[in-house]
């Protein structure tokens, strides 16, 4: 099996948030430095993700975050290295760690920070998470706001993202903010953790024609593993064949090039088949058994994900 790159974890948030549960080489949660090593992970995107309101520093908090961040890294130097690109991730001989942020609100709608966030070698950012912003408008069952497009400083921070060479990542994003990202991206973007509004019709999820213009840009989208956005049945489980389903679909709409994994631990709870990293080899094996190829299944895996990285 090829070593994985996941796009999208928030162990940090949870680490910050509650302390007790432990720290990057050994915790409760799903992602650690122990279960990375025994699931063949190579890298994962970790998040900084604030939960804004209206009422919190944004900007301080994720600065915390950050320095939790190169504290953990600097204590497990050892075993786990910060890489932002393709280049520095073949060249690495130990897990890697990818800088991601969650929630633009972070930068209190101030672009010039996005240049501090590009020196800290953060390489994924999300226009929005649950709430709207200074940026857009976020996923909404309603559709009025669904359509809403992204206000005019979202559609300036995609210009100076790329300029910064952070990748744009629609993951939480409103329909019109995609498709505004579509018109106004002049590099691939990426969701990092949606799956197929197809199979499981929710607003998190991307249609069939998102992921078409999505692969026309170059971008790829990473499966998250969260039950509602999987399937729609009340029992509210995390299945692999549901995993599996997800990935024919966007396959068979978008092509292999637009696979990726975005499994969204440490976010996500509920019952679920692959309760942690270590054991995303059983996806693995699901997949060859659907008669995907290891070929194919590299591209998943790593291959589409260290394309949009770059070199």
């Amino acid at each position: 099996m090829r070593t994985m790159i996941d796009l999208h974890c928030d162990t940090f948030y949870e680490m910050h948030e509650y302390p007790q549960k432990g720290d990057l080489a050994k915790n409760t949660l799903s992602v650690d430095i122990g279960k990375m090593q025994k699931g063949n992970v190579g890298a994962s995107c970790f998040a900084l993700f604030v939960h804004w309101d209206k009422n919190k520093d944004s900007w301080t908090e994720v600065c915390k975050l950050h320095d939790l961040f190169v504290d953990q890294l600097a204590l497990n130097k050892e075993n786990i290295v910060q890489v932002r690109t393709a280049t520095d991730f073949r060249q690495n001989d130990r897990l890697g760690a990818i800088l991601t942020c969650e929630e633009g609100q972070i930068i209190e709608g101030d672009l010039s920070r996005l240049a501090i966030l590009a020196d800290w070698g953060v390489r994924l950012f999300t226009l929005t998470w649950n709430f709207e912003n200074d940026l857009g408008y976020p996923h909404s069952v309603d559709a009025a706001t669904n359509d809403l497009g992204l206000k005019p400083l979202g559609i300036e921070a995609i210009g100076e993202m790329e300029r910064q060479n952070i990748l744009v990542d629609v993951s939480h994003l409103n329909d019109g903010g995609f498709w505004d990202v579509v018109r106004h991206a002049k590099k691939p973007f990426l969701a990092s953790h949606s799956n197929s509004r197809y199979c499981t019709p929710v607003s998190r999820n991307l249609s069939d024609e998102m992921l078409k213009a999505l692969a026309d840009k170059g971008g790829i989208a990473g499966l998250n593993l969260y039950p509602a956005f999987l399937s729609s049945d009340a029992e509210h489980a995390s299945r692999i064949s549901d995993m599996v389903r997800h990935v024919e679909h966007i396959y068979k709409v978008s092509g292999l090039e637009t696979l990726a994994l975005g499994t969204d631990f440490d976010g996500i709870d509920g019952d679920l088949e692959i309760p942690d990293i270590s054991q995303m080899g059983k996806l693995w094996d699901a997949l060859k058994l659907a008669h995907f190829t290891e070929s194919e299944l590299d591209r998943m895996w790593q291959i589409n994900a260290l394309r949009l990285l770059g070199e």
